[in-house]
């Protein structure tokens, strides 16, 4: 999907004309579209790192048991395994590091972020998110920073809903036996 497309979107769903067509700006719409940039990548972000997280596997090197997260090629918001060979390891962070009791050659899986934010002529190809789901969390943080919080509850709820759907589709969810059941 494209960046413009769904920043045109926006504008309609704010109840303005969708201008990022047009050839040449003004400045007050120039400055709309790349709030609304800033903020879908705001919004892609908490997506990658809560929702639907961007999974690596990367070989790294622990060298008294610890793999600095600057040796790491993407940037890291937690580990997901330390694996040697077909040895689950165990493993903890730090501040700065993967800590694990194994020192060697290992394979790190973990979540990320991608390093660039997105500009306005890029294409998302992540499948995983629907343009609606970018629609609704870009408005909700808009109106958020413009201080309008009916409208941003509004559409916050919406894209909260929309994660929540496509984070849990095709899983089983199961709800644990209480105590109060005979």
């Amino acid at each position: 999907m494209k960046v413009k497309k769904v920043i045109g979107e926006c504008l309609i769903r704010a109840g303005k004309d969708d201008f990022t067509q047009n050839a040449t700006l003004t400045e007050e719409q120039q400055e709309t579209q790349n709030r609304l940039l800033a903020c879908l990548n705001i919004v892609y972000r908490e997506i990658v790192s809560k929702y639907l997280p961007l999974i690596y596997t990367e070989n790294v090197v622990f060298q008294g048991g610890k793999c600095s997260a600057k040796s790491l090629s993407k940037k890291i918001v937690y580990p997901v395994r330390v694996q040697v060979g077909d040895e689950i390891k165990a493993f903890r962070t730090s501040a700065d590091s993967v800590i694990c009791s194994y020192s060697g050659e290992a394979a790190l899986t973990y979540a990320y972020v991608p390093e660039n934010d997105f500009a306005i002529t890029d294409d998302i190809d992540d499948v995983r998110v629907t343009r609606s789901m970018l629609v609704n969390g870009t408005l909700a943080e808009y109106y958020f920073q413009n201080k309008v919080f009916d409208l941003a509850k509004s559409f916050d709820s919406d894209f909260r809903a929309e994660t929540g759907i496509i984070r849990y589709k095709g899983r089983s969810v199961i709800i644990k036996r209480r105590g109060w059941h005979a």
